[in-house]
């Protein structure tokens, strides 16, 4: 398959997204509850919104009541499929198991087909299904003490590095599986480790509470379209003479935000946060203070791929919540306004700029300077804006924009586009390389006392920047030429002394990818040691059978852990960067539940580490091709 349409496919499966921000002028202003009811374009139907029971109906029965009717053998039955949500049946047409049979039906067809099967309630607790056994004995009581990995980054400073694994960098050879958990979507959040549970989201829609030891589950919710950033868990304000309350916090393809109870999977609050079309959410939310900080991203990027299509409008954002109330707080826009018309495309569409800035991981807190900073990406067209691809500094009570730092120029650029001139019409000329930041900034406090952010780029560049200075460079280091699906991805990690860069290099601008995990000293830019990435087989028979480390890296004393897309998940030697651990997770395993699952490429939410376990998310289907998508729990000897 030809690379841009790899690339195409990537994006428009949220496996490609752009990141960009505003200049150092304020771009905050009030938010308001009226948000409309609009759809989410492209990305609606992908998850499920804005089918057509009527069509749906007159497909199935053209392309799947021959099975479905009179199921034989495995084949499940319509009243089976229909417990499903609309968001999951979407997700299994289009990138799932049933992908090969639904070949030539539109997304619209695919999402009304989802939408006339599913009678399963959403936007509320209910059954767990046979996702997993429901657990006999009683949850213990929920609490933010004790071993924990509470959202993105464990921390608000998104370290990525777990001080108290409950388990020796000695003992990490005898990680063995303990238990495994099939998830009914494709993609998926990271887990969270709270109050001796993991919570667990999916593209399905469905939001789980798992007893972190055993897998069993405590209950589920269902939202009504996919969910993949990573959960969030924070302590409401009790009622009067009451216990303590927490929420489990997220944000779904409809663009909202929500609080859901932790302890029971009630809904509290559910927020529209953003009204544009064809709005991504992969970037987790962050919790401090009482506030939600949420970011937006974007697909508009690929879309654009389509000569037809207007380009470009999307306008990155990080939005603030009342975290008791969901009552929106603040919007910091990317860009310097709403897109204007500029100039007609090489068929004659209009275009439109600036647009851009898509912001896909999440926010880092430092209350030291009443800041938040996100990392941004490129712009989509000719009309450029001052801050893509770049680090920015918002106040956290009012969002006005405190300072940004920007690493690249004139990066304008859409999926299939690439050099001075790409074949779309909407195509920026030139193309930039398409160098976003993807991965969180961490905020990491040096022995001496001075902070710095540290910041990984598709370039494949790594900086430490200066807080105190408007993020100027303190140093850098590029570890490979970068670029699509190249460099840094989702996640650097940083023990006390050392940060560690997973290089992904799927494609190389120079023909010689350097897939790669790096150990930089912090204090001055050195770097320690480079491991390269074992080649390996897959199940998988495309460009994604690749060591590439695209998936973010989390960290432990002693050692480093680290997925890749060829399935091997393996702990590296935090000193010597000696692989001590390796373990293939696209091989079958049973899940909790009792069926065999397997997983698949190794990309986007990393590996969290708590109370003695380690837990990953194996499987992308949008990249592999291939089912299977399972969360794996290891803990020393299996026990």
């Amino acid at each position: 398959m030809a690379r841009t349409r790899l690339a195409a496919l990537a994006a428009i499966f949220g496996l490609v997204a752009a990141a960009g921000v505003a200049g150092p002028q304020a771009f905050a202003q009030p938010a308001t509850a009226a948000d409309t009811e609009r759809g989410n374009g492209q990305l609606g139907a992908l998850s499920g919104e804005g089918g057509d029971p009527a069509l749906g109906a007159t497909v199935y029965q053209q392309r799947c009541a021959s099975c479905h009717d009179t199921p034989t053998g495995r084949t499940p039955s319509k009243a089976v499929i229909g417990n499903n949500t609309r968001a999951h049946i979407a997700d299994t047409l289009i990138e799932g198991v049933m992908a090969p049979m639904a070949a030539g039906l539109t997304t619209h067809e695919r999402s009304s087909v989802a939408a006339y099967l599913s009678t399963r309630k959403t936007g509320q607790a209910g059954e767990v299904g046979e996702d997993a056994p429901l657990c006999k004995a009683k949850a213990p009581p929920m609490s933010l003490d004790g071993p924990q990995w509470n959202g993105w980054g464990r921390t608000d400073a998104q370290s990525r590095f777990q001080p108290n694994p409950g388990f020796s960098a000695a003992e990490v050879p005898r990680l063995k599986l303990k238990w495994a958990f099939a998830y009914p979507g494709a993609r998926n959040g990271q887990a969270t480790v709270v109050g001796g549970r993991v919570f667990v989201n999916a593209f399905s829609g469905s939001v789980y509470a798992l007893n972190a030891r055993t897998g069993c589950a405590y209950w589920r919710f269902d939202a009504p379209a996919g969910t993949r950033a990573s959960i969030v868990v924070g302590r409401l304000p009790a009622a009067k003479g009451g216990k303590a309350r927490y929420a489990v916090y997220f944000t779904d393809f409809t663009k909202s935000a929500y609080a859901l109870d932790a302890e029971t999977g009630a809904l509290i609050w559910r927020t529209r946060v953003d009204d544009q079309q064809e709005v991504q959410m992969t970037g987790s939310p962050a919790l401090h203070d009482g506030r939600l900080y949420v970011t937006i991203s974007s697909a508009e990027e690929a879309i654009a791929a389509d000569d037809k299509y207007e380009c470009c409008k999307f306008r990155g954002a990080v939005v603030a919540v009342d975290a008791v109330t969901g009552k929106l707080l603040w919007k910091t826009y990317v860009t310097p306004g709403p897109a204007k018309p500029f100039k007609t495309n090489t068929k004659g569409v209009q275009m439109y700029g600036p647009a851009g800035g898509a912001i896909w991981s999440a926010p880092t807190v430092d209350p030291k300077r009443g800041l938040i900073y996100v990392a941004t990406g490129d712009s989509y067209t000719d009309v450029d804006f001052p801050n893509a691809d770049a680090i920015m500094a918002l106040d956290a009570r009012t969002g006005a924009v405190r300072w940004s730092r920007a690493f690249a120029q004139g990066d304008n650029y859409i999926v299939g586009c690439y050099g001075k001139f790409g074949a779309g019409a909407n195509c920026p000329r030139p193309a930039g390389p398409d160098v976003d930041f993807g991965a969180s900034p961490i905020l990491h406090t040096l022995a001496s006392g001075k902070q710095v952010i540290l910041a990984g780029q598709k370039s494949s560049q790594v900086y430490a920047l200066d807080p105190d200075a408007q993020g100027k460079v303190l140093w850098e280091q590029r570890l490979s030429t970068g670029g699509p699906l190249g460099g840094v991805e989702f996640g650097l990690a940083a023990d006390p002394t050392t940060v560690y860069a997973p290089v992904s290099d799927v494609f190389s601008q120079t023909g010689h990818p350097k897939p790669q995990l790096t150990a930089i000293r912090i204090a001055d830019g050195k770097i320690l040691w480079t491991a390269v990435s074992p080649i390996t087989p897959c199940a998988w028979k495309n460009p994604f059978c690749s060591p590439a480390l695209s998936q973010a890296v989390s960290a432990s004393p002693g050692v480093v852990f680290a997925g890749a897309m060829n399935g091997h998940f393996r702990a590296f030697d935090a000193a010597t960067g000696k692989i001590v651990w390796d373990v293939d997770t696209a091989a079958p395993v049973t899940t909790v539940a009792g069926r065999e699952a397997k997983g698949g490429v190794l990309d986007g939410a990393g590996p969290t580490i708590a109370g003695g376990m380690v837990y990953v998310s194996s499987g992308y289907q949008g990249r592999s091709g291939t089912p299977g998508n399972v969360l794996l729990a290891y803990s020393v000897d299996g026990k």
